[in-house]
């Protein structure tokens, strides 16, 4: 019960910060099209290598806290605007994350995981003063929220198995690709960084999971949503701190 309320306060912030994005929908545009390059290009590699599983949706989100969090790293190497942009794509991935979950996995939602999901999301919208939700429940969600959920989801053991392979293959690649070749097409810029960047994805991913599937395939999710969250915000970290 205390996870699901922590998952909800992180959905509040999701929610906050949808509504505040969307007050420049202008700025939007481009962000929100990568969004989907960087959401549809690893859910059709995943559900291509693993025809039978119904968790090629944990492969779309990407984690904001963590995003933010490398680029915290990187400080002043960094380009305000390039940090913005990452900040509004990963704001539109769990917006249409959440659509995704409504459409796709509503069959499959109980009362206690919707209200730590989708409806969390809508009270978040909704709350006035959202400035003052997201100043507060920021680093709630980084140094409280996203911790606990990684420790307990963390896998016991890790096997490579063909699910884990598809995961980490589905999300650290198609995230990359999908991402910078539309940020290419629209922005005429090179948005590697951000694309490997936008791999990490813990607190959605592991949702997504936990509604989709079960059992031994469950674990192999869990074990190939940490790996490909590792993989791509080191790949990210590096590739942004040579460019910078």
């Amino acid at each position: 019960m205390i996870l699901h309320l922590l998952i909800a306060s992180f959905f509040l912030l999701v929610g906050a910060e949808i509504r505040k994005e969307l007050e420049h929908p202008k700025e939007l545009v481009a962000p929100i099209f990568a969004a989907l390059g960087g959401m549809v290009l690893p859910a059709v590699i995943f559900k291509i290598m693993q025809p039978d599983s119904e968790g090629w949706g944990a492969t779309m989100p990407t984690d904001i806290t963590l995003a933010l969090a490398v680029l915290a790293l990187l400080g002043k190497r960094i380009d305000p605007k390039l940090r913005l942009f990452i900040l509004a794509l990963a704001v539109a991935d769990d917006f249409l994350s959440l659509i995704a979950i409504g459409i796709f996995y509503s069959g499959k939602l109980n009362l206690v995981t919707s209200a730590s999901t989708i409806f969390a999301a809508i009270i978040g919208s909704l709350l006035p003063k959202k400035d003052l939700v997201i100043k507060y429940l920021t680093p709630w969600s980084f140094y409280v929220v996203t911790p606990v959920v990684i420790i307990t989801h963390f896998p016991t053991h890790f096997s490579w198995d063909s699910t884990v392979s598809s995961y980490v293959i589905a999300r650290v690649v198609g995230k990359v690709v999908g991402i910078s070749l539309v940020a290419w097409l629209i922005l005429k810029r090179e948005m590697v960084g951000v694309g490997l960047l936008c791999g990490m994805g813990m607190t959605v991913s592991i949702v997504i999971s936990d509604i989709s599937v079960s059992g031994s395939e469950l674990d192999s999710f869990h074990a190939g949503i940490y790996l490909a969250s590792v993989i791509s915000g080191l790949l990210g970290y590096f590739w942004l701190r040579v460019k910078a």
